[in-house]
């Protein structure tokens, strides 16, 4: 009965979003874009992983992606805003019919997953040769007032300023290596965020996730010394307690930011430890456009040995304390405009105590104002049982229209 309940509360909730959203439309600002996009992707497996499921590691597999995007955005006056975000997805290709077929139906359940509240999340046909899913992964309701926003509904919370790592962001962790959804999960919140001054603010926020685990937390946000610094603290899914800080600025033109959180579980199950996750990085852009972007990530309570990552590792929605399960990684990227049209980018990633490493080289040509096309590898080197060891090669190339 009690779940029932909170179906129906659920579907009431999504029910009445939506009509207020129509309810406004006739008297508001409506704007409509967007993107369709097509990606080929093959796949050289590696590793121990993949041999014992009777994958051949002499080919080379693959699987297409084709995509949608739509955002549609209400504004019944200058202090509300509605925007609902769906996207619709089509993945299949001989390693998803080998994956789900042996490792029962793995890759389209990673695609049909809702970790919101609320199950915005549909498949409207799978079987193991692949899924076509669609997700919504915005839907909220917001009010803009002279000093404070209030954000009900599907939203993005993202708390952290590193480029490539964000320890305090505990409502929707960054993953670096997931390139081909820039717009990221939503959570199902409520924000509350107070403008103090010209470059202050103070921001509380509460998330409820599809296992009913609560994420609260307080954030205080200021500048000094030409730098912007932030105070938080709060809980994870019922699980840590967490505190943290970050900085902004820049040093000689070079920009320098940082963020460290301590995470401190709040039972006392011999698999939870208290844990400082941390992240350095520095930029730059030289006068001809090339940019350097480096970063370091600590683990406290990280391994100097190896340490096995999922063969997924670029596709998961992982938290701060997921980055690594090693001690300390590295990071550095560079980027540099070939002409307008065109852009070189290439990032790296390494585990000092088990040798192994990420490289992703990527090419970006702009075909027109709103058609790109993009070629990116993500190579992944080492041995077995190494962080990046046991994964593989993998070669993106996509067609992409933005309305």
């Amino acid at each position: 009965m009690k779940k029932l309940k909170l179906g129906m509360i659920k579907k009431a909730l999504f029910i009445t979003l939506l009509l207020a959203s129509v309810l406004t439309f006739g008297q508001s600002k409506f704007t409509l874009d967007g993107r369709v996009e097509g990606m080929p992707v093959y796949w050289k497996l590696k590793g121990d992983n993949f041999a014992t499921l009777g994958l051949d590691l002499n080919k080379l597999y693959s699987y297409s992606s084709l995509n949608n995007r739509l955002n549609l955005n209400w504004y019944p006056s200058s202090k509300i805003h509605f925007q609902l975000g769906l996207r619709t997805t089509y993945i299949f290709g001989d390693i998803v019919y080998e994956l789900n077929s042996k490792l029962n139906g793995i890759y389209n359940a990673m695609y049909t997953d809702d970790s919101g509240w609320m199950n915005l999340t549909h498949a409207w046909t799978q079987n193991d040769n692949g899924v076509l899913v669609s997700n919504i992964d915005r839907l909220f309701f917001q009010y803009n007032g002279k000093k404070l926003t209030l954000t009900i509904g599907r939203q993005r919370i993202n708390w952290g300023v590193h480029m490539v790592w964000q320890p305090n962001d505990i409502f929707n962790s960054f993953n670096y290596l997931d390139f081909n959804y820039p717009e990221r999960p939503g959570s199902d919140a409520i924000r509350f965020q107070y403008f103090t001054g010209m470059t202050s603010s103070l921001e509380m926020s509460y998330k409820i996730n599809a296992k009913n685990q609560s994420t609260y937390a307080a954030k205080y946000a200021f500048n000094h010394w030409n730098y912007d610094f932030q105070l938080m603290g709060g809980m994870m899914n019922d699980e840590y307690w967490v505190s943290g800080f970050a900085f902004s600025g820049n040093i000689g033109g070079a920009g320098f930011n940082g963020e460290a959180a301590y995470y401190i579980p709040k039972s006392n199950e011999v698999a939870k430890k208290e844990t400082l996750i941390a992240a350095l990085g520095a930029n730059y852009m030289f006068k001809n456009s090339l940019f350097i972007n480096v970063g370091g990530l600590l683990n406290s309570v990280g391994s100097t040995k190896k340490v096995a990552r999922s063969m997924f590792m670029m596709m998961e929605n992982i938290s701060a304390l997921d980055y690594t399960q090693s001690l300390a990684n590295l990071f550095a990227s560079a980027s540099y405009p070939v002409t307008p049209l065109i852009n070189l980018d290439i990032s790296g990633m390494i585990n000092p105590f088990d040798s192994s490493f990420y490289v992703g080289p990527s090419l970006n040509v702009s075909i027109s104002n709103n058609v790109s096309l993009y070629f990116i590898a993500q190579t992944f080197w080492g041995e077995s049982g190494s962080e990046y060891g046991d994964i593989g090669q993998m070669y993106f190339s996509r067609l992409q229209w933005n309305f």
